[in-house]
């Protein structure tokens, strides 16, 4: 044999080993790590190695499916605003060094070219891990549960259910839970009559962890996300949804009165309008990408250093130019997902990012981050849309090619 053909032949074997193996453990890590990997960095490293390498050395093997990719509107629109926030460095008075700030957006595009690799190879695989994922969380979410009952009865433990792992705060928790608690919805949404119990059953566990954590933002996002679902597929179930997310709704406040934990709305006003007056002395391009910042509430120390809402994170950032990109992103998203609304994973999809924007509205403002948390409310769900977004073109152009005699 040449050696033109043993290098061939080992081109193949690899790029067969990581787009059937590495990439769909890259994913899987990525979805249900922070329900069992003990070490934030751990969590992040078997990102780069599982996902985003194995991503980006099948690229460079088959270096054609690049464009296939890159053009898709949803990649367009985040190359255009990632470009804009690196620019917005010239003004920032960022602490962290330039390269650190350059490689996240990086990453993120490394995700939505990884999961779109998976998905063109095999998006049934890339489906049947989600559903995965979403057991995982339902165990991890009973785990916890009882583990927080122990130390509250035994132990005089907390009067929050945080979770364990790499959920050091009831927020962090509410986020990832939250969104696996959307993915049920979803899926309840769409079942047909004889089998919803499963999901019901899911997004009970769920949302009883959510009443546990004491965090409001999740069932605000899952109302949204519920209006999303009704407007997609005009069901009736949206009314028994409501119901049962404002039962919830009561559940914790009586919960959290009971224990006088009860936050009412966190101070969230205050912080927003003193962001706001900050936002007005740079409203146009903003402060720069990462740029400090300082939120003073009267009477409350310590000081904040988060605008508590994604989108006032941006415009801080990025001024009314950085949110018009970020807001782009979601419109290309969010309308291939209306078009396509009759496809079921579509709407999973895109009923999970609807989750997180809504979600985002309270909490937040790692718009730009390594894996994290807030992954689960941006950058995951426009990576699932992205992929069906690549599978959707690729269709396209198959049924319009002429068929070869």
């Amino acid at each position: 044999m040449s050696i033109g053909s043993r290098l061939y032949c080992l081109t193949e074997r690899s790029h067969a080993v990581l787009i059937r193996y590495i990439l769909p453990l890259g994913w899987l890590l990525l979805l249900t790590g922070m329900f069992w990997l003990w070490d934030r960095n751990l969590y992040i490293r078997s990102f780069y190695l599982f996902l985003a390498l194995p991503g980006l050395l099948v690229l460079m093997l088959r270096p054609e499916r690049i464009w296939a990719l890159v053009r898709q509107p949803v990649f367009v629109a985040f190359a255009l605003f990632a470009t804009y926030m690196l620019i917005t460095l010239a003004w920032s008075d960022t602490s962290k060094s330039a390269g650190s700030l350059i490689a996240r957006p990086f990453y993120i595009a490394l995700l939505l070219l990884g999961v779109g690799l998976l998905a063109l190879r095999d998006v049934q695989k890339l489906e049947r891990i989600l559903h995965i994922a979403g057991w995982v969380a339902v165990a991890n979410a009973i785990g916890s549960f009882v583990y927080f009952l122990y130390g509250w009865w035994f132990s005089n433990g907390t009067l929050r259910l945080q979770g364990y792992g790499l959920f050091d705060n009831p927020l962090i928790g509410s986020h990832v839970y939250g969104a696996f608690a959307a993915y049920w919805l979803a899926r309840w949404f769409l079942a047909e009559r004889d089998q919803r119990w499963i999901p019901l059953i899911c997004l009970t566990i769920l949302g009883v962890f959510l009443v546990a954590s004491g965090s409001r933002t999740p069932f605000l996002g899952l109302c949204a996300a519920l209006l999303w679902l009704a407007l997609s597929v005009h069901s009736r179930r949206a009314l028994s949804g409501l119901l049962a997310i404002a039962l919830f709704v009561l559940m914790q406040y009586l919960y959290s009165s009971s224990l006088h934990i009860w936050a009412g709305v966190s101070y969230r006003p205050a912080v927003w309008m003193n962001v706001l007056q900050q936002i007005s002395t740079a409203p146009w391009f903003g402060h720069g990408y990462d740029a400090s910042m300082t939120i003073v509430v009267p009477g409350i120390e310590p000081l904040y250093s988060n605008a508590h809402n994604m989108e006032l994170g941006v415009l801080y950032a990025g001024g009314v130019f950085g949110l018009a990109l970020w807001m782009g992103i979601y419109i290309c998203a969010l309308s291939f997902a209306w078009k396509y609304r009759r496809e079921q994973s579509v709407l999973i999809a895109s009923t999970w990012l609807i989750f997180g924007a809504a979600a985002g509205l309270t909490e937040g403002s790692s718009f730009l981050s390594r894996p994290k948390e807030h992954w689960f409310l941006v950058w995951i769900p426009i990576a699932l849309l992205f992929a069906y977004s690549a599978i959707q073109r690729h269709k396209e152009q198959a049924g319009a090619l002429p068929e070869k005699t």
